[in-house]
């Protein structure tokens, strides 16, 4: 067998896949903006974002629920996906933010009702992240 030629395989010890992460809060229509209390590490790609929401926002004319990597932005979930005004899973996957992230990065959470003050509306955020091989 040849010694100067490069195996086929990897080594069977080689760490053939980044960390799957979590980061994970539940916000309230009190909250208004808050950052979640974690972070992505610089060079995550986020894979899953899921919102749940339990208790529909309430107010009076839009309930924009949005989640950015500034506060009140809106680059990994758009309002128009989140959906708060009514019960259930949201899967948003249109936000600008898709690709790896440049530096670590806290996700900020907003809700800006207009119309009636709210009175009701919870919701479980979620997101799921591969994190950076060293």
């Amino acid at each position: 067998m040849a010694t100067n030629t490069n195996p086929t395989k990897p080594a069977v010890r080689a760490l053939l896949h980044g960390q799957v992460g979590e980061i994970r809060t539940t916000f309230t229509f009190a909250d208004v903006n808050r950052p979640m209390s974690a972070a992505f590490p610089a060079g995550a790609q986020i894979t899953s974002t899921v919102i749940t929401v339990t208790q529909a926002f309430n107010a009076g004319t839009t309930n924009p629920l949005t989640v950015g990597s500034t506060p009140g932005g809106s680059d990994l979930v758009a309002a128009i996906d989140s959906v708060a005004g009514t019960v259930g899973v949201k899967r948003p996957d249109t936000a600008t933010a898709l690709g790896r992230l440049a530096a670590d990065t806290v996700p900020y959470i907003s809700y800006a009702p207009t119309g009636t003050a709210p009175t009701q509306g919870s919701a479980e955020i979620v997101f799921l992240y591969v994190a950076p091989r060293a």
